[in-house]
């Protein structure tokens, strides 16, 4: 699998938890899911540290990374 499609798969998985988390914070106003939405933003923050470690060729950075969001439930590179 290249970097680009490593990329149009996060950019996917990202739009994918960016509803997930719109879907959360609507439905759930009272208790408020704080657990939910910190896993959620965690996992952003982390496909962002992905795609800079992609731009400055820093790929095995990228690598762990990846490892690391896969260990978290984002499944990005197919096997």
């Amino acid at each position: 699998m290249d970097i680009f499609e490593i990329l149009t798969l996060m950019d996917e998985k990202e739009i994918q938890v960016n509803k997930r988390l719109d879907s959360i914070i609507s439905s759930n106003l009272d208790p408020f899911p704080f657990e939910r939405i910190n896993k959620g933003k965690a996992l952003l923050k982390l496909m962002e540290e992905i795609r800079k470690y992609i731009e400055t060729d820093q790929l095995l950075l990228a690598g762990m990374k990846l490892k690391e969001l896969e260990y978290l439930g984002i499944k990005i590179v197919k096997k």
